[in-house]
């Protein structure tokens, strides 16, 4: 059967994840070679949804996410699109796609530290293993070989597996991990943290219908401000 292999995958059985990791790592070989396999997944994830979707070219914005990927030591390769969607909302595939919506540029006025901090956020996923994780957590690891064996996803099967991935979440813990990462990353590269801060604040204000689901699936505002504080005061000389 399909999932019969290491079956349970994610945040509820933690020592068979691992096992699982573990193994797929060892298929994949080398970090070069699972992070292009990654690529090519994500490559044809995002092919999914750029046809159905309307994509806005928005210069500053590709400026900020190359600057901002240029602080990153990594092989990782990153891109950045914007969609045409009434839902904020910003998600990365496996392999660096990050989407924002239009709807979040506007959200934060185009503010470029509060969208350095959201786009950082999502390379953070990327670069702590995250999106692929969350990738191995949905599919066995035959069903994921196979796709690699045959060259990619198959048109029928990646629509599929992009769905599935998107109406998944992180932990927690990846959540936190990728606020933290995300934080530092636009701070280096020249962003006030101080605008994710203030973000965060004005959301506080809103009424929870109007909160929009991008962030109300993420830790409370309140522990995200805490979290982004401290790191703050980390990343202060001594």
């Amino acid at each position: 059967m399909m999932d019969s292999f290491f079956k349970g995958l994610g945040k509820k059985a933690g020592e068979t994840y691992n096992k699982s990791r573990w193994l797929y790592d060892s298929l994949l070989g080398t970090e070069e070679e699972r992070i292009a396999s990654e690529y090519k997944l994500g490559h044809q994830m995002a092919k999914e949804i750029t046809a159905e979707s309307e994509c806005v070219q928005i210069e500053f914005i590709q400026v900020l996410h190359k600057r901002l990927a240029a602080w990153i030591n990594t092989p990782h390769r990153f891109t950045c699109t914007v969609l045409r969607s009434s839902d904020v909302n910003a998600f990365v595939l496996p392999g660096g796609y990050i989407f924002l919506t239009d709807a979040i540029v506007k959200f934060c006025e185009r503010n470029e530290d509060q969208l350095a901090f959201i786009i950082a956020h999502e390379m953070g996923h990327v670069v702590k293993g995250h999106a692929f994780d969350r990738m191995i957590a949905e599919h066995s690891i035959q069903v994921i070989s196979k796709w690699l064996r045959v060259g990619g996803l198959l048109q029928g099967a990646a629509k599929q597996a992009t769905l599935k991935f998107l109406k998944t979440q992180y932990s927690r813990d990846n959540e936190n991990e990728a606020d933290d990462f995300g934080i530092r990353l636009a701070k280096v590269a020249g962003h006030d943290p101080k605008g994710a801060v203030r973000m965060f604040e004005r959301l506080k204000e809103l009424g929870e219908s109007d909160i929009p689901d991008y962030f109300s699936t993420h830790p409370s505002f309140n522990s995200r401000i805490v979290q982004i504080k401290e790191a703050q005061l980390r990343m202060r000389p001594r």
